[in-house]
């Protein structure tokens, strides 16, 4: 009986020791990777982080907004554009968007499909304070998408595993501007902000999870916007990165080849921060019935976590380590119109060219391939004090494929793989005056 129960408490001990093991040679992986899945998820929105613009208006013109300004909406954009709003009333404007997305990931082994839908809603209102001086709030889903799989992995042919995940960020904004001469106008702008993450995923024999975290943060925005001439008009925006604390809360876990599921601790990004952001623009009011708009952006992804960051655990081990997700910065480039088809019937059309911000090296089955091209229209309805329109935006598919190897740690099905994404999207927005 004694030789027995010295066998068995060998065994439990030998087994507590793997698990240990195992806890500390998959916490840095299992800390990798979500760490990438976080960077590369909330980047599947239409453009970029974010969807092509905040307004109904905006969006069916390809996205251009800095130089026109023509929506409470607009001060998200560029904060001087408030100053275009109405002296004598107050403007609440309301934008949403309903993203229709599918994903094909071929894999080494096996392939499968993700199907979804992801709602985006805007609102903003204006109020005047006086001649010089107004006063606005937004509130935007900067981005709200995810993907799910289900299919067998290099390393697990023997099952099916699911992989997925479901990132959400929004924003919350207070702007002023200042009309300096009646050419001239300055905005400026504080924002806070919420994210939040969870991700499932396969890296070679393990199963990883990474519960639902959250992070809170803000930034500032600054804008200005000149009248060139009575036909062409000016507009310049800067928008800071958005400083968060940790992205934490959310439980890690993992499991061999399927089986022994252990639970790693509570992980978290350190100093989580996206982007800051540059955007020039022009509206030209060629006569009366049509306005041509152009607009440059750059989003300075390198800067922020999703170039480098630190990643830790807090569990049975502790620690921190640095983790390169290389996105490289982008540049946007939209040209639109609008045709006046009648006194109360506006239409507008555009087109939209984003870089592509993901390396070859850091294809996940998480995220879809970047699009690049997109056409817009849309058509609304407008009175005195009211407006009404809908809209549709085409993403013409992308697919994107791994160059053999990842930059995520036993990526190994990841660097044999690739990604196709379709996606398109209808939208509709109304406003008021009061």
């Amino acid at each position: 009986m004694s030789t027995g129960g010295n066998a068995q408490r060998t065994h439990v001990k030998w087994t507590g020791q793997l698990g240990r093991d195992l806890t500390a040679r998959f916490a840095r992986i299992l800390c990798v990777f979500a760490t990438s899945c976080l960077t590369v998820g909330t980047a599947r929105a239409t453009d970029g982080l974010e969807p092509i613009d905040a307004s109904m208006q905006a969006r069916a013109r390809g996205g251009a907004d800095v130089g026109v300004g023509d929506t409470a909406l607009s001060q998200i954009e560029n904060a001087a554009s408030l100053s275009l709003r109405s002296r004598e009333a107050v403007s609440v404007d309301f934008s949403g968007q309903l993203l229709f997305t599918r994903l094909h990931w071929d894999g080494p082994i096996d392939s499968a499909t993700s199907h979804g839908e992801f709602p985006l809603v805007n609102v903003g209102a204006a109020f005047p304070v006086d001649d010089r001086w107004t006063v606005g709030v937004a509130l935007q889903s900067k981005s709200g998408m995810g993907s799910s799989y289900t299919m067998r992995h290099l390393l697990i042919p023997f099952m099916d595993r699911r992989v997925g995940s479901d990132v959400k960020n929004a924003s919350l904004s207070l702007n002023i501007a200042y009309q300096v001469t009646d050419k001239l106008s300055i905005g400026a702008g504080v924002r806070a902000e919420a994210a939040t993450a969870e991700f499932s995923a396969v890296l070679g024999p393990a199963d990883v999870e990474f519960g639902r975290g959250f992070a809170f943060g803000g930034g500032f925005n600054l804008g200005l916007h000149y009248r060139a001439t009575l036909d062409v008009s000016l507009g310049i925006a800067y928008r800071s990165p958005s400083w968060f604390g940790d992205l934490d809360g959310g439980e890690m876990g993992a499991s061999m080849f399927g089986v022994l599921p252990l639970t790693l601790g509570d992980g978290r990004i350190k100093e989580f921060q996206l982007p800051q952001q540059v955007s020039a623009g022009v509206a030209w009011d060629v006569n009366d019935w049509l306005k041509m708009v152009g607009e440059v952006r750059w989003t300075d992804y390198p800067n922020s976590s999703f170039g480098t960051m630190t990643v830790g655990v807090d569990g049975p081990i502790d620690f921190s380590m640095p983790f390169p997700a290389s996105y490289k910065e982008q540049w946007v480039f939209i040209v639109g119109a609008e045709f006046k088809l009648a006194e109360h019937w506006t239409l507008g059309v555009g087109y939209n060219y984003a870089t592509n911000i993901v390396p070859e090296s850091n294809v996940l089955p998480i995220a879809p391939a970047n699009l690049q091209h997109h056409i817009t229209s849309g058509l609304r309805y407008e009175q005195d004090n009211w407006w009404v329109g809908v809209g549709y935006i085409y993403g013409f598919d992308s697919s994107t494929r791994a160059d053999g190897s990842s930059d995520v740690p036993l990526g190994i099905d990841f660097a044999l793989s690739g990604i196709e994404h379709q996606q398109h999207s209808v939208f509709m927005g109304f406003g008021f005056s009061l």
